[in-house]
């Protein structure tokens, strides 16, 4: 699997119960979406690389008005995994809290045997 490493943020939220620390990934374009697995980050999307076919796929299916997260969610469950682009955060961020993290994402056009999945 090909791996991006990205220095990111991570900020410190608070929900009723306790403090945690977690990554909102603000730093990333328009263009780039990161995969979470299992409520973790995972794999990131980046539609810039434009000509590999997974991205192809992807735009496809968004031309017919499937939401990413719709069309993420379908092909985690033909992998038998639990994916989504939307991140788990439930809390308010603390002001100043940030710290910078590495963050290494397996790029989502790696991704083996995507093509049975047309």
């Amino acid at each position: 699997m090909e791996t991006v490493t990205l220095a990111v943020e991570s900020y410190l939220f608070e929900d009723e119960t306790h403090q945690f620390r977690a990554i909102p990934f603000y730093e990333l374009s328009i263009d780039e979406w990161v995969v979470y697995q299992d409520g973790k980050p995972k794999y990131l999307i980046d539609f810039n690389r434009r000509d590999k076919p997974i991205i192809q796929f992807l735009n496809k299916q968004l031309r017919g008005r499937d939401g990413l997260d719709s069309v993420v969610n379908k092909l985690g469950k033909q992998f038998d995994q639990h994916w989504t682009t939307k991140h788990n955060i439930d809390g308010e961020e603390i002001a100043d809290s940030w710290q910078v993290e590495q963050v290494t994402l397996e790029l989502f056009d790696s991704i083996e045997n995507w093509g049975a999945m047309r």
